[in-house]
């Protein structure tokens, strides 16, 4: 029991020592503004289609890495965890809910987190 405790507890801290490879040190407010593209939607089933422009940002593609301790993360933040050939990688869910997908890599795994 022990051992799997410790386990545990490893594993939770090497998500978070690694580098956070959708997170830069910079804050997600920092980011440009999102491209402005326009299209049409349709409101309700047979009605009246109306040209909108929506907001839409670029998807994160290789963001560099960086550790836990540098990434701007507050206690109580939420993040998605990747583990793959004993690498760990953390995704921000405020960061993932802003992009909604991040192209990245965990080790040479191509990996596509979406919220």
């Amino acid at each position: 029991m022990k051992v799997r405790t410790n386990f545990v507890v490893f594993l939770a801290v090497l998500c978070l020592s690694f580098a956070l490879r959708a997170q830069t040190s910079q804050s997600t407010q920092d980011h440009k503004p999102p491209k402005k593209v326009k299209g049409y939607m349709q409101a309700r089933p047979g009605g009246p289609m109306e040209e909108v422009e929506v907001g839409v940002h670029e998807v994160p593609v290789d963001l560099p890495m960086v550790s836990a301790d540098q990434a701007p993360l507050q206690e109580d933040d939420l993040v998605l965890g990747v583990v793959r050939d004993g690498q760990a990688v953390a995704f921000p869910i405020r960061f993932l809910a802003m992009f909604e997908v991040v192209d990245s890599r965990v080790g040479k795994t191509p990996v596509a987190p979406t919220w």
